[in-house]
Order: structure tokens, then sequence, then C-alpha cells
């Protein structure tokens, strides 16, 4: 029998419990067997307030019993200390059972990283705290939306940081993962990668910057020296239209929200919230995929979330887990 994939239920307060109970009661098929991380108490107490239709937690849904539980108070679209000690402790349970052998995948729902910040000073979110958890100061974060794939060169550091950080070595590094996670998870050969820029007009030969010229060129030479085709640095208004289009399989941003407003314009439906993308991390030893969303504290707990993420990162693990 294939080990299970685990997914954590994310902060109390948030969405992340009435997710995984949608999740659960319509659970896609897979060729991995699912289980839960968290708190059943937490889970029987969403499911009874939301009437969602579900078998009991502890007789109809797998779950792994948590090394903490939750013994705070549940305050939905509240940021509390309480709630973000066990949403992370629960991320910590899964990655370690992974790390053992024992499971095969990890998904995760979205926990506060305000809460969370209050026992672990300087936390900037699962991707980071995964890859230090795996010896990865400086994961990868990939956005996934059906065809589309953006990979970041930074993520959660301020714009000046971004700047800094983005340096040949990690361009490359970025650029290897995508091309490998390109092939792997979505079976093309030979993977066309588009290199965003990081001024505007990708610098206009210098003129806007010269960070292209002298960090952004010497990468891209590089990947094409380690046979990977990356195409650029391109204009960011130029690139992902074209991704969009097709002519890329898959894009590399610069920093956050380069990557992210365009993927979430695409991914959300205005009125219904998200209705798909996932975020991922490349070339961890722990195979981790996510929601694409945050814990939505504005609806938490009204039976108005949408867990079309949570499934497309749960297939994604399940397509990519041995």
């Amino acid at each position: 029998m294939k080990k299970s994939i685990l997914i954590t239920i994310g902060d109390p307060n948030g969405i992340g419990p009435e997710i995984c109970l949608k999740l659960m009661a319509n659970l896609p098929k897979t060729k991995h067997p699912v289980a839960l991380v968290g708190d059943t108490k937490i889970l029987e107490k969403c499911r009874k307030k939301l009437g969602i239709e579900s078998t009991t937690i502890k007789g109809g849904i797998p779950f792994y019993s948590a090394s903490e539980e939750f013994d705070g108070k549940i305050e939905p679209g509240k940021v509390s200390t309480e709630a973000g000690a066990a949403s992370i402790a629960w991320v910590r349970q899964a990655v370690k059972l992974v790390q053992s052998g024992n499971a095969a995948a990890v998904v995760t729902a979205p926990l506060c990283k305000e809460a969370v910040e209050k026992t672990i000073p300087k936390f900037q979110g699962h991707t980071e705290f995964i890859g230090e958890m795996c010896g990865d100061k400086e994961p990868v974060l990939a956005l996934v939306h059906k065809n589309w794939v953006v990979a970041h060169v930074s993520t959660h550091v301020s714009l000046a940081e971004a700047i800094k950080k983005a340096k040949p070595e990690r361009i490359v590094k970025v650029g290897s993962l995508l091309n490998e996670f390109l092939k792997k998870a979505k079976g093309i050969k030979e993977p066309k990668i588009g290199v965003a820029g990081i001024n505007p007009h990708a610098g206009e030969n210098g003129l806007f910057g010269k960070e292209e010229m002298l960090n952004i060129i010497p990468a891209v030479k590089k990947l094409h020296s380690m046979k990977i085709n990356a195409i650029g640095p391109l204009p960011a208004d130029v690139v992902f239209p074209q991704l969009h289009s097709g002519i890329y399989d898959g894009v590399i941003a610069m920093y956050h929200d380069q990557g992210h407003i365009v993927t979430k314009t695409l991914a959300f439906n205005l009125g219904k919230g998200l209705v798909g993308g996932v975020n991922t991390t490349l070339g961890l030893s722990v195979l981790r995929t996510s929601v694409d969303h945050g814990t939505g504290f504005d609806i938490a707990w009204q039976n108005k979330a949408d867990h079309t993420s949570l499934k497309d990162a749960l297939l994604l693990a399940d397509k990519l887990a041995l």
C-alpha cells in the first residue's frame, strides 16, 4: 500500500478547517491514501457549526493525531498566538513523518504568518520553514495554475532586498529546478522557459537599470551551458502574456509580486474566490504543495470558502509523489 499524503488543517481561526472538511467530503480519486494532521476537535466543531455533511471525524476521516493539540479559544477571523503555535506544530509533524519515510508528501492549508511569528520570530512562511527543515534556507516557490507555471527568485522579502537577491547563482538554481519540474510534472521533454527582467522594459539595455546586464544575462548564459532552453531577460509585461498564450512552458519571476499578481489575477474569479492554483516548493527532499491563498479571515467559519485550490494541491502532490 502506498504511503499517505498528509494535509495540515491550517490556522484554526481561518478557512483551513472548512476547506479540509469539504475536500474530505468530496475526495477526488488518488493513488495515495489521504489523511489530515491537526486537532479532531476543531474539525468536528467546524463541521457541526457549518452543517457540512460528512461522517464523524474520528470514524470517517483518516487522521494523524497531532503532536500538539489546540488549547486556545476558537475565534474565527482573529490572530491568535495559540492558533499560530498549533498550526505550525502540525506542519512540523507532517514534514517529519515524510522525512522518516512514514508519509509520501505534505499538502498545507493556509496558516497566519503573523500568528506564527508570535512564537517563531522572523517567521516568513511555509516555504522557508519547510526549506530550513530540509536543509535549504533558500527554497524555490512556484505557482501552478493548469498549464501556467511561475517560479520565483525571491518571495517574502522587501522589494529592495529582492533586487539584491536576484544574483546569477540564484537565478540559475531557480531555472534548473523549474526545468526539472516542467519535465516531471508536465511531461515536457525540452521545456521553454521565459526569464523576466527586474526593471521596466527589462532595463532597456541599461537605460532603466543594469541588473539585467550584470545578473540576469549571465544567468541565462549559464542555463544555456546546462542545456536549459531559457530565453531572456524579457519585459515582465511581455513574458507573462506569452506564457499565457503558450509560447513558454514556464517563467522565472524575479520577486514575489511580479509572479503572484498576474497568477492570482488568472486564478481568482471575482465574487467566487479562488478557483484554482497551487503553491509548491521545488527541489526539497520533502514534497510539499499548498493552496495558493491565505487564511480568509473575513469569511472564516461562514461556509463560504472554496476548496478547489486545496483539491488541486492534493492532485499535484499525488501526481508527483512516489
